[in-house]
């Protein structure tokens, strides 16, 4: 039988963790009452992860507009001998990472300007798409909650929303979004005390919010031992975050020189340059969501190396030059798993071991403006997920399946609502 042994910061962090339950008993507030809250819902899940030697996981969120030609089982999914289609063959080299999925339909069908649904924010009953979601709970006690990075977005068209109140933070420009992750003229502090401060605020913002959902004796008690609860999520944190990660310390943005002009001709730059922010923001702690959006919904931006723009050649009524865009996001797919592969884990192993991609699309055949066959796929996750297959998810499946898919594999299925009512798709995790 294997022996799992703790280490000083494993055994830490499980006590504190006890030594918070406890308080917390004592103080008079309920258990289910304290996992309601972001608070709750983030602070233990890092915890419970942490005192099990486990990384905390991570999910990447990569939006490619308008599917692709003639639906995914037409131009993207692999065979029955999982041999590359025309569009996913830049993945050949990847391919034993991801979960492609047929028979994914797009809850309210496809076409342009509501581009928010693929992320569920429409569905029943939510408050938002689903890293807004994340956002509230496994990344109450992140620094920066949720990160939204852009690739000539221009701004325009964010899938991040609450119903139709779409989320405008995108940061579109590699070096604006450096700065703000890493310094710069907002702060200059070292990387690993500016989490401290950042965990500490945010777990305050979310006891206030907690201590508003008591009776007048729970706050009471909550109240009196407020400075205890600031002391123990200092130790928590510090627990968690006893070093800083491998090049944390001093973070240079572009150290390849590569161009960052915001021209669509240097599309592959500057995707790479927001890769490399993705990674480091989560290499270093900071956040452990992130959504990365390639484009807009009218595909009105070109590439680099192609000619013209993304929605000319979808409805140029030829497949080919359609597909050679399609084909060209795929690469850019390859290069971040390939990344992530690369990259270490502070918690140990690859971020790839800890890390989900999850590509979306708003439409099946960006052509035909359909929502049926659209191309979702998944990336790394490591164990937890059935890698290097291709999945069904039946024929009343749709993307929010998916949504509530990675919601279990970030462990807060039934802690946020739930995108579909038949809840997660079969056969991915394991």
């Amino acid at each position: 039988m294997k022996r799992f042994n703790m280490n000083r910061e494993q055994k830490a962090a499980l006590l504190q963790r006890r030594q918070f339950l406890k308080f917390i008993a004592g103080a008079g507030v309920a258990l289910p009452v304290l996992q309601s809250t972001s608070l709750g819902a983030g602070l233990l899940l890092s915890r419970q992860a942490q005192a099990a030697g486990e990384p905390l996981k991570k999910v990447i969120f990569i939006y490619i507009p308008d599917g692709t030609p003639g639906g995914a089982s037409h131009s993207y999914l692999p065979d029955q001998e999982f041999n590359m289609n025309t569009c996913s063959a830049p993945l050949e080299n990847v391919k034993n990472e991801c979960v492609f999925f047929q028979d994914v339909d797009i809850v309210g069908g496809g076409g342009h300007g509501l581009a928010q649904r693929v992320l569920g924010a429409f569905a029943d009953g939510v408050s938002g798409s689903i890293d807004l979601a994340l956002d509230s709970t496994v990344g109450a006690t992140s620094p920066i909650s949720s990160l939204r990075l852009g690739v000539r977005t221009r701004n325009m068209d964010p899938i991040s929303a609450r119903g139709f109140s779409t989320v405008t933070d995108y940061q579109d420009n590699p070096q604006t979004a450096f700065e703000k992750l890493f310094g710069g003229a907002i702060d200059t502090s070292s990387i690993g005390s500016r989490r401290l401060r950042k965990r500490l605020e945010v777990q305050q913002a979310a006891l206030d919010a907690l201590t508003s959902k008591l009776g007048n004796y729970e706050r009471d008690r909550l109240e009196q031992h407020r400075a205890g609860i600031e002391k123990l999520q200092t130790d928590i944190a510090n627990a968690a975050s006893a070093s800083t990660p491998a090049g944390c310390s001093a973070p240079v943005f572009n150290p390849g020189g590569l161009s960052a002009e915001l021209v669509d001709t240097e599309f592959t730059n500057l995707f790479d340059l927001q890769v490399e922010n993705a990674l480091m923001a989560l290499k270093c702690n900071i956040t452990r969501v992130v959504t990365l959006q390639l484009g807009t919904h009218q595909s009105d931006f070109g590439v680099t190396g192609l000619s013209g723009d993304y929605h000319t050649s979808i409805h140029s009524g030829d497949e080919s030059y359609y597909a050679s865009y399609r084909t060209y996001f795929s690469q850019r797919v390859a290069h971040l798993i390939s990344r992530l592969k690369e990259a270490d884990d502070p918690d140990g192993g690859k971020l790839i071991d800890s890390t989900l991609v999850v590509q979306v699309t708003d439409m099946g055949d960006g052509n035909a403006h359909s929502g049926g066959d659209a191309a979702y796929m998944f990336a790394g996750g490591g164990t937890a997920v059935n890698r290097g297959s291709v999945v069904s998810v039946g024929a009343a499946g749709n993307h929010h399946q998916l949504l509530d898919t990675v919601a279990e594999y970030m462990g807060v299925y039934g802690t946020i609502a739930p995108y579909s009512e038949d809840g997660p798709a079969s056969g991915i995790l394991i």
